[in-house]
């Protein structure tokens, strides 16, 4: 490794006996004190200007992706200057859950070694394969770059620290059963002919009529008005899919937390999700667990502005897999916000009584509720098998 004290040692050295061989005449002596105060000389230049124009970027490629699918890292590293960088190392250290997909992964860290040569003013990409275990978010650990001169005598060593992030979405573990499709109101590939409200788009006022919902009622503008005003929103073809996931196997929550089942529940959330989302719907997501412990349960109301696909994968990738409230309560004050155009598809492995009185309180209000169970089409499979 890189040492000051070894150079200057080798450095007095030489100039010690250089002036031993002066005064006693040998031209031996004179000539091998020369060369090491050369190689000090040029250790000490080799330090100043061996990282100089030296960078190393990296990005996973592609940055979201689902389970199962081809992840590769892409490290590019450049130098600016006009001295070459003869031998260099990199060592790619990736975090726990992303191991090396390709022969060359390294034994003693957990992703890859690699050694190269970088000319003056070039650079040198590097496409590693990575395998991905599970979901989650990811964020490379780090880069060891060692950078060395043609006789590997004076190494420099660096921990370079990307900003490289994975996120990977979950893919459905249980295959969804043929049965449970054919149950599904949404997705089919044309959009529905039935006309709903875009209520992200306001478009007026009416006065109030009888059966309006007090909810849609205008409260600033009858003040003004003096009488009842109704809003009306835009209207649109794409109805609301809320996507319920309970994380739980059933009530009281926290005497049935099974993280294997949760995941199961979530994966079938992802592909619901996809479904909905080329059929023309709008999705938003519920589950009872938090992203941000402290601040209630996870919530994503659908939406139709850019982004929102990706907001509620992001969240399917990184919500935990532990309940940590019952799903009937959180159902129940969810439901109050829901609007007749909305699908509620409950993701429940064994509904408890609370959560089933809940889903029975949306149906009468005119909702439609779909409750789906992966732990009971797991049990399916496992029987006919």
């Amino acid at each position: 490794m890189d040492s000051s004290n070894r150079r200057q040692i080798a450095f007095t050295v030489a100039v010690l006996f250089g002036i031993i061989a002066v005064a006693a005449g040998n031209l031996a002596m004179l000539l091998w004190a020369v060369a090491v105060g050369a190689i000090a000389v040029a250790a000490w230049a080799w330090v100043r200007m061996a990282w100089d124009g030296v960078t190393i970027e990296a990005s996973f490629q592609p940055a979201r992706a689902f389970v199962g699918e081809p992840v590769f890292l892409r490290v590019t590293m450049a130098n600016a200057k006009r001295l070459p960088l003869p031998l260099v190392r990199l060592g790619v250290w990736f975090p726990p859950g992303l191991y090396p997909a390709a022969e060359g992964g390294s034994s003693a860290i957990r992703g890859y070694a690699r050694r190269l040569y970088l000319a003056g003013r070039s650079k040198a990409t590097l496409e590693l394969p990575v395998r991905v275990i599970h979901r989650g978010e990811f964020w490379l650990e780090r880069i060891d770059v060692e950078v060395s001169d043609p006789f590997d005598l004076t190494p420099l060593r660096r921990n370079m620290l990307p900003d490289a992030d994975l996120l990977v979405m979950p893919e459905p573990r249980i295959e969804v059963p043929v049965e449970v499709r054919r149950r599904l109101p949404f997705g089919q590939p044309a959009r529905t002919a039935v006309m709903y409200e875009e209520r992200e788009r306001f478009a007026g006022v009416r006065p109030y009529e009888s059966g309006d919902p007090l909810n849609r009622i205008h409260w600033k503008l009858t003040g003004h008005a003096g009488g009842l005003q109704t809003k009306l929103f835009e209207p649109t073809r794409s109805a609301d899919v809320m996507l319920v996931l309970d994380l739980s196997v059933g009530e009281p929550f926290w005497d049935a937390v099974y993280p294997e089942i949760a995941e199961d529940t979530i994966g079938w959330a992802s592909f619901l999700a996809r479904v909905a989302i080329d059929g023309g719907w709008r999705i938003g997501l519920m589950a009872n667990t938090h992203l941000t412990r402290g601040r209630g349960p996870l919530r994503i109301p659908p939406s139709s502005v850019n982004g929102h696909e990706a907001a509620v994968f992001a969240a399917l990738a990184r919500m935990p897999n532990e309940p940590t409230s019952d799903l009937g309560p959180v159902l129940r004050e969810e439901g109050r916000r829901m609007s007749r155009n909305t699908t509620t598809v409950i993701l429940s492995p064994r509904p408890g009584p609370r959560l089933r009185h809940e889903m029975a309180v949306l149906r009468r209000r005119g909702l439609e509720v779909l409750p789906l169970s992966p732990l009971e089409a797991a049990l399916a499979r496992e029987a006919g098998a």
